[in-house]
C-alpha cells in the first residue's frame, strides 16, 4: 500500500450507495476526499455524507460534475492523483426507452473521466463496473474475471450500456499503457447497512421483508456487502499488483430460502414474516406485482462467481452473507423503510 497522499482522492457519483461507503472508508483511513455531485445547490442530497465520519468532515469537499459534460471532468480531476470512478448515468422514469439514450452517456461518461484523468496527470483510476458484465446467465462452473457476458437481443439497455462502457475503458487503457494505470472492480448484488433513505439495491431486502413475494424458488444470488465493496476499491487502488486487473467483487452465493430464513430468524420479534414456502419460478412470475416480476427476472438464472482473485491479490476476506442480510434489515427498520411492530 502506498503512503496516504496529501492531496485529495476523487470519488465520482459521491451520493451513490457504493460511493458513499467508499468515501466513509477513505475518511476513516485518513484520506482527503473530493466527491462529485450533479448539483451543489441540492444540499439535502449530500449533507448526510458529512455525518458519516463527523471528526473528519473537514477532509471532505464536493465539486459539480456531469458525466456527459467533458469540461466538468477536466476541472474535477485537477490536483488529484487517484480517481475512483463509481458514478453511473441516472435516467428518469419517463426517459425514452431507446438504446442510444442509455448506452451513449455510459460510454461517454467513462471516457470523459478517463481522458480528463490522463490529461491532468492522474496516476490511476479505479473503475466500478458490475458483475453483470461478467455473466447474467447460469453456468456449469463459477465465473471468473476471464468471462464476459455476450450481448443479446433480450438484454436490457442498461445491461448493454455497462458491458460497452467497461469495454470502452479497457480499450482506452490498452491505448494508453504506461501513461496511466487502471483497475476495474465488478461488484455483484450489493447489500448491507444504509446511510440514508435514498433508494439503493438494499431496497430489494426491504421489499422482501414487507412480504411481497409469493415464496422462494431455486436459484443462487451472488451477494456482497457494501463495506467489502468499499474495501476492495481501496485495496485495488493502492496495490501495485492490481494495476491492469479486473476483480469480481462477490461474497457467498445464497438461495432465496437462505435470505428468508435469516430475515425471519432475526426479525420475527419485530413482526416480520417473509414467505418461505417453495414455489416455482413460473408461479413466482404469475404475481400481479410488477416489482415481484422484476425480482423474478433478475433472480431467475442462479449465478456463482469465483472471488478468489480478489481475496488473494487484495487480501480481503468477505463478510458472511447472513451478517450482510441481517445488517441490511436492521437499518431498513431503523430508517423506517420497513415498518416492524415497534415502529
Amino acid at each position: 500500500m502506498e503512503p496516504i497522499p496529501s492531496e485529495p482522492v476523487l470519488v465520482t457519483g459521491a451520493t451513490g450507495y457504493i460511493a458513499s461507503f467508499l468515501i466513509k472508508l477513505l475518511l476513516e483511513k485518513g484520506y482527503k476526499v473530493k466527491g462529485t455531485i450533479r448539483s451543489l445547490s441540492n444540499k439535502s442530497s449530500y449533507e448526510f455524507l458529512y455525518d458519516m465520519v463527523p471528526e473528519k468532515k473537514d477532509n471532505l469537499e464536493f465539486i459539480e460534475a456531469d458525466l456527459t459534460d467533458k469540461a466538468s471532468w477536466e476541472k474535477a480531476t485537477k490536483g488529484v492523483q487517484y480517481v475512483f470512478h463509481v458514478a453511473s448515468p441516472v435516467t428518469a422514469a419517463d426517459a425514452p426507452k431507446t438504446e442510444e439514450f442509455y448506452i451513449k452517456p455510459a460510454i461517454e461518461g467513462t471516457l470523459n473521466v478517463l481522458e480528463a484523468s490522463l490529461a491532468n496527470g492522474v496516476k490511476k483510476v479505479v473503475v466500478t463496473s458490475t458483475g453483470a458484465t461478467v455473466s447474467l446467465e447460469k453456468g456449469t462452473r463459477p465465473f471468473t474475471e476471464e468471462d464476459w457476458q455476450a450481448e443479446n437481443d433480450s438484454m436490457s439497455f442498461y445491461g448493454k450500456s455497462k458491458i460497452r462502457a467497461e469495454k470502452a475503458a479497457w480499450d482506452f487503457y490498452e491505448k494508453n499503457k504506461g501513461k496511466i494505470e487502471m483497475t476495474v472492480v465488478n461488484p455483484c448484488l450489493t447489500f448491507g447497512p444504509i446511510l440514508t433513505t435514498r433508494g439503493n439495491t438494499s431496497s430489494f431486502i426491504g421489499h422482501i421483508m414487507n412480504g411481497i413475494w409469493p415464496g422462494v424458488f431455486d436459484t443462487l444470488l451472488p451477494v456482497v456487502d457494501v463495506r467489502d465493496v468499499a474495501e476492495v476499491h481501496v485495496q485495488a487502488m493502492f496495490r501495485e499488483k492490481a494495476n491492469g486487473q479486473r476483480y469480481i467483487c462477490a461474497g457467498e452465493s445464497v438461495t432465496l430460502g437462505n435470505i428468508a430464513d435469516w430475515l425471519n430468524k432475526a426479525f420475527r420479534d419485530k413482526g416480520i414474516r417473509v414467505p418461505d414456502q417453495k414455489v416455482t419460478l413460473e408461479d413466482f412470475m404469475k404475481s400481479e406485482s410488477p416489482l415481484v416480476k422484476t425480482m423474478g427476472f433478475f433472480f431467475r438464472h442462479g449465478i456463482e462467481f469465483d472471488h478468489s482473485k480478489s481475496e488473494k491479490d487484495l487480501e480481503v476476506k468477505y463478510l458472511p452473507a447472513e451478517k450482510t442480510i441481517v445488517d441490511t434489515g436492521s437499518d431498513l427498520l431503523k430508517f423506517g423503510i420497513v415498518k416492524g411492530n415497534n415502529n
